[in-house]
């Protein structure tokens, strides 16, 4: 019977069928107490029970945060669960566990940065394990959820939200959940569990201020402990379809693409977000729509960033906080502005942190932000688009495509010396090749790191692809990353 509750409770990736990552751990303590249970008496328990419990732990492994907390994703608080890892290190051996368990002091890093939980739609990636050189507790680390909405009544209305850690901060949070509570607040008549559990509170994009998923007052039923006459917002609705379209991990370059199809307006949401040499994080999100739309991207700060945010829009947005430079390129028709805003780590409990919006009413728009983590000395950096040529495209335009697709160009100083990456993704547009500032491509997306001498450092794209430098007078096909060198 247990292995049987285990089977309906834990998705086939490991993950609690609910997709909150509290209740995860929640659901994962018990079912480890019961096994250390059985140990301690001499029972012995079903195969099928070990090979869960470790899935279950698997999952615990990666999305704890390099500080050692569980962000809060769908209902639950932000806490730590390290002592559950230390319990699969004794129950199975497993020197990973133990390692992630003791911050990096003892047992063995895992043997992969990156983890994809298919059924939960969660992706993991992080910098390192922590290698001698970096300390554990510094890492960057990024947890993207493209998945479905969850079993029962607990899961946010965030597709495509990710949250973000570097340097032992959590940079770009999920707000948490603060309350079930939908009595409205007195003072501002705020109801703020549909305020926490909305899109609109989420990093992610809102479209005309709606949420993705219909989620409407109810009247509740007689005779239940709420009071007579109340409401209570209940989903009425199918969630987005979510789905993980690509993904990509070489030595020098990550890809996480994801979209996201509500049943709520026609608008399409697609985020790809990459990660570029372990150093920085390029998050783009593009919009296709056959009506006009008010799009609302949105950036949740951390509670540190409070009264230490400082915004420029005037060659384009740079916002900087403590530990983490935001910058987009200068697009016309984009509004930005730094808002009051709340995120909750414990139940009851709310705290004052920023958050970032950039606005703009269009049919198809693209956002293309890039995050910098940093410590010590904030980053200077210059970020511009560029223009790109293709072969064909009017021929041969995506039904939903807006403009011809831009590329960015990102220089900033690494190690001492200055480098220029260059990012582009076609967004749906078909060519047969294009041409990038002095560079012939073909494929869906590419990303190469010029020395200031012009040099190329390393490029990746996907299989299938080339790139043909022609800046000086020739042809010269430029090497690209293998993937699975993560």
């Amino acid at each position: 019977q247990t292995v049987a509750n285990m089977a309906s409770d834990l998705l086939a990736d490991g993950v609690h069928c609910e997709l909150s990552t509290d209740y995860h751990h929640l659901v994962l303590k018990n079912y480890l107490n019961l096994r250390r249970l059985a140990s301690l008496n001499r029972i012995e328990v079903p195969p099928a029970m070990d090979a869960a419990l470790q899935r279950g732990l698997e999952f615990s492994l990666h999305v704890h945060k390099p500080d050692g907390i569980v962000p809060s994703l769908s209902d639950g608080d932000a806490r730590s669960f390290l002592d559950l890892l230390r319990q699969g290190a004794d129950l199975y051996g497993r020197a990973d566990m133990l390692y992630v368990a003791s911050g990096g002091t003892q047992g063995t890093p895992p043997g992969q940065r990156v983890a994809h939980f298919a059924a939960s739609g969660y992706s993991v990636v992080r910098s390192d394990w922590g290698d001698g050189t970096t300390r554990f507790a510094d890492a960057q680390y990024l947890v993207f959820d493209c998945g479905p909405l969850g079993e029962g009544n607990h899961g946010h209305l965030d597709c495509l939200n990710f949250e973000l850690a570097a340097f032992g901060r959590s940079l770009i949070v999920d707000p948490g959940r603060y309350t079930y509570s939908e009595a409205v607040a007195a003072d501002n008549g705020v109801n703020w569990r549909v305020r926490f559990r909305g899109t609109a509170a989420h990093n992610t994009v809102c479209v005309d201020g709606r949420q993705q998923t219909r989620y409407v007052p109810t009247p509740i039923k007689e005779n239940t402990r709420h009071a007579p006459g109340s409401l209570r917002h209940k989903i009425s609705g199918p969630p987005p379809e979510a789905r993980l379209l690509d993904r990509f991990h070489s030595r020098h370059f990550d890809l996480l693409h994801g979209q996201a199809r509500s049943h709520e307006y026609d608008a399409l949401h697609e985020r790809c977000i990459v990660f570029v040499a372990r150093r920085y994080w390029i998050v783009s999100d593009w919009l296709r729509a056959e009506t006009q739309h008010d799009y609302a991207l949105n950036f949740q700060l951390g509670v540190h960033a409070q009264g230490h945010t400082a915004l420029s829009v005037h060659t384009g947005l740079r916002l900087h906080s403590p530990g983490l430079l935001i910058a987009q390129p200068a697009r016309a028709g984009l509004a930005h502005a730094v808002r009051a805003s709340w995120v909750s780590a414990r139940y009851g409990e709310k705290q004052a942190a920023p958050s970032l919006r950039s606005k703009v009413t269009a049919c198809h728009t693209d956002f293309d932000t890039v995050l910098i983590p940093w410590q010590g000395q904030a980053p200077a950096i210059t970020l511009e688009d560029i223009a790109v040529d293709g072969d064909g495209v009017a021929a041969h335009p995506h039904p939903h495509s807006g403009s011809h697709p831009r590329a960015q160009r990102i220089t900033l100083r690494v190690d001492g010396g200055l480098v220029c990456d260059t990012w582009f993704h076609t967004r749906g547009v078909t060519a047969k090749r294009w041409r990038i500032g002095g560079f012939e491509f073909s494929g869906r997306w590419v990303h190469w790191r010029c020395a200031v001498d012009g040099r190329v450092l390393h490029a990746a794209s996907h299989a299938g692809a080339s790139l043909q430098d022609m800046r000086f007078g020739g042809s010269a096909a430029v090497t690209l990353d293998a993937a699975g060198l993560a």
